[in-house]
């Protein structure tokens, strides 16, 4: 399976609800080095970096992508693995220059755009960031990249939050009955989904906000919540309205407003239990052994 795969498999997990997610053992996405060896690189080598990399031996996971990457300097896939490992080690300004070369070597890889855009995102360089989200939107639209087209949206980064990790995901277009525009998957120190935030805009709210802000609604705004999606005891799933914006919240805003309810003890305006509806006729894609458990 492609690296690119890979990430599809993670989105299509996204996509569906946490009640439907929270049936499947899942970690945060698996490195871009988890993907299969490619024929120019020593396969046992790379195996070691990937189980370094599980193991959070970062350091021991460098030395190794370093040595596969002196044996096949001109390799596209040995650079973007030394740029993974430096990625996942919470160093993403030192994991640029190899991402650049591989798009360098091979700038028919339209992967590395996705590896680009997690990069500038955790290495706080908004303009590159938000120009790797135009390209894979551009993808997404322009007949010619067949995965992307399938895909519903993409990871932008991971947030280290305490002792959590946090995955914003957007997606190209509102998904689902509920119109999620971003999801912000949280995980435990043991990689497992314990909750989950989104940006979403319920139809029924837009009668009232058309009222209250009739200009704005007629220019296209609308009304939007942060929702958040947890498990009761009972495992059922608990959905409760955080807070309401208006208009077209843009991605720094939100990312700061998904923080700052992480960090409080805030109460939901109003809470719910949703009934897991029947399975769907196509299960959700799982990710692969040796990926999220």
């Amino acid at each position: 399976m492609s690296l690119l795969s890979r990430a599809f498999l993670l989105l299509s997990l996204t996509s569906v609800s946490f009640a439907q997610v929270m049936t499947v053992p899942t970690k945060p996405a698996p490195s871009a080095a988890a993907a299969p060896a490619t024929p120019q690189l020593d396969p046992a080598a790379r195996n070691q970096v990937i189980a370094d990399l599980r193991e959070k031996k970062f350091d021991d996971a460098l030395v190794g992508a370093k040595a596969i990457l002196a044996k096949n300097p001109e390799s596209n896939q040995a650079n973007k693995l030394v740029g993974v490992v430096l990625l996942d080690a919470q160093k993403p300004a030192d994991s640029l220059p190899y991402f650049e070369k591989a798009m360098a070597l091979d700038a028919s890889d339209p992967s590395v755009h996705a590896l680009l855009l997690q990069a500038y995102a955790q290495a706080g360089d908004v303009k590159h960031r938000d120009e790797q989200r135009e390209i894979l939107r551009t993808y997404h639209t322009d007949g010619k990249h067949a995965d992307f087209a399938r895909s519903m949206g993409f990871l932008v980064e991971t947030i280290p939050f305490h002792d959590k990790v946090v995955q914003a995901v957007e997606f190209y277009s509102p998904a689902g009955k509920d119109h999620f525009y971003y999801r912000f998957n949280v995980f435990d120190t043991n990689g497992h989904l314990t909750s989950f935030l989104s940006l979403q805009t319920d139809d029924a709210d837009q009668a009232a906000y058309a009222k209250e802000h009739a200009k704005e609604a007629a220019a296209g705004g609308r009304r939007f919540s942060i929702d958040l999606y947890t498990q009761n005891a009972e495992k059922q799933t608990v959905q409760g309205v955080m807070a309401y914006l208006n208009g077209q919240p843009k991605y720094d805003e939100l990312r700061a407003q998904i923080i700052k309810i992480l960090e409080s003890d805030a109460k939901p305006l109003s809470v719910k239990t949703i009934t897991p509806a029947a399975p769907p006729a196509t299960a959700p894609a799982t990710m692969p052994p040796g990926g999220p458990k």
